[in-house]
């Protein structure tokens, strides 16, 4: 006998834990079918592993500048073995958080391979004791994997991102491809742990999707940490000779490695789950979902990486969410007008809305921007690099993007994001007071320099 269930999730990641939880606070009875782990690529082999060695890396940086705070100056030496034993003690115990919130919730874990037998039966391809269970509405939620470069041999010393870190030792000279979000993240961590590291971007700049000023800003402060960028060129070959990997560039040149992280993009995870027996086809390579996660098939829904639109953690929260509570009625949709991202190098690059090219396009704008090494918190915490920008409609005061490089730009992005999200102009920021000395009061230095009212800059800060 079929054991049945309101809701099914396939896929405990990102969007199929927070889903199946909020599933089963709305009163469903509730199954995750998960083959590998809980947490899914964000948990454990992605954002969290890598938040936790760049805390590590955080930690390096600050012991080489204890002289600059008033000590004597210390010796790093990176325990690479030590650091990721740290980083799998801080994944375990959230795995362990989410495992326990399931059984608290009698939301019941299938470990097996799920795929779709009708629209209300999910096969278990690797559960020996039962082949199948039931359920009213089903949640694809399966994710997405790395990208792999062909021109790469599977090899020792080759990682995909998320495998970096079952290395054994600390590379010495590390080659990183691809420079968007994650390239720039792990090139920023490991040159702080002490590598040798160069960065390999095929567009003519590193975060080729974001603000140009911001990325170029961020780029210049990368090389003064001596991270040797290469843009605008391709990688013809690569061969591996006494554990050396020599790459062959598109101009002629050579790069010698003993590592070599892939960050090239990911491909969606819809082989093998059965979207050919409900009639789901694919859309340039990803499952096509209205605003309420609703599949083409009836009573089937989909959320996360696997939907192809914002390939963030945070975004799959939300869509699992919604996506459980139209399976169960409660008629939600997703609004992505407002989606805030950050690029985890070190210092950190965050952003929510559009950038200043974009805007000028459509609008008539003004644009403020105000540094960190004008603030009294980065003096005092000896932050003096970074760069708060804000975009506006200089006809509604309405923010239109908003570019943070600096310390806690992950956190402080979030009060501009609030604002967008409600519709408060930003002269709503500038009368809100903020606390003195914070790195926050960098985004009101900017809200007052919008409105002609700077106080730490000159009146050119706006334009």
């Amino acid at each position: 006998m079929l054991s049945k269930y309101d809701i099914a999730f396939l896929g405990g990641g990102p969007a199929g834990y927070q889903g199946a939880i909020r599933a089963a606070q709305l009163g469903a009875r509730v199954a995750v079918v998960e083959e590998q782990q809980l947490g899914g690529v964000c948990l454990n082999w992605g954002c969290i592993p890598t938040k936790a060695v760049r805390a590590s890396a955080e930690v390096a940086r600050s012991i080489r500048r204890a002289k600059d705070y008033g000590f004597q100056a210390v010796e790093v030496a990176p325990d690479i073995r030590a650091i990721l034993a740290r980083k799998d003690k801080v994944v375990a115990s959230l795995r362990k958080s989410i495992e326990q919130s399931f059984i608290a919730r009698k939301i019941d874990i299938i470990e097996a391979r799920g795929y779709l037998i009708n629209p209300h039966e999910v096969g278990l391809a690797e559960d020996k004791e039962t082949s199948s269970i039931s359920a009213e509405k089903i949640v694809i939620a399966t994710g997405s994997r790395p990208a792999s470069l062909p021109v790469f041999p599977e090899t020792e010393g080759v990682f995909l991102a998320e495998n970096i870190f079952n290395i054994k030792t600390l590379p010495h000279d590390l080659v990183v491809v691809g420079g968007g979000a994650i390239g720039v993240e792990m090139a920023a961590i490991f040159r702080e742990l002490g590598s040798r590291v160069t960065l390999i971007e095929i567009k003519s700049r590193l975060l080729p999707s974001e603000d140009v000023e911001m990325g170029e800003y961020l780029e210049s402060m990368l090389r003064r940490r001596k991270i040797k960028i290469i843009c605008d060129k391709t990688i013809s070959s690569s061969s591996t000779e006494n554990g050396k990997i020599d790459i062959l560039l598109s101009d002629g040149s050579n790069v010698t490695a003993d590592t070599v992280i892939l960050a090239v993009g990911r491909v969606f995870n819809t082989l093998g789950i059965g979207l050919e027996n409900v009639g789901i086809s694919l859309v340039n390579g990803h499952i096509k979902v209205n605003e309420c996660m609703q599949t083409s098939c009836p009573g089937i829904y989909a959320a996360g990486d696997v939907t192809g639109g914002w390939l963030l953690a945070h975004v799959a929260f939300a869509e699992g969410i919604c996506a459980a509570e139209n399976a169960l009625g409660s008629g939600t949709a997703m609004d992505y007008r407002v989606i805030p991202r950050t690029v985890f190098s070190i210092p950190e690059y965050s952003a929510v809305g559009i950038s200043e090219a974009a805007a000028a396009n459509s609008y008539s704008i003004k644009v403020a921007r105000f540094p960190f090494k004008s603030s009294g918190m980065g003096q005092a915490s000896g932050e003096l690099e970074g760069l708060v920008k804000i975009i506006c409609d200089s006809k509604t005061d309405l923010i239109l993007g908003a570019h943070i490089i600096g310390p806690d730009a992950s956190s402080l992005i979030s009060e501009i994001a609030l604002a967008m999200q409600t519709g408060a102009p930003v002269e709503s920021i500038m009368r809100t007071v903020h606390i003195h000395p914070s790195f926050s009061e960098a985004v009101l230095e900017v809200a007052q320099a919008l409105h002609g009212q700077a106080i730490h800059i000159s009146p050119q800060g706006a334009e």
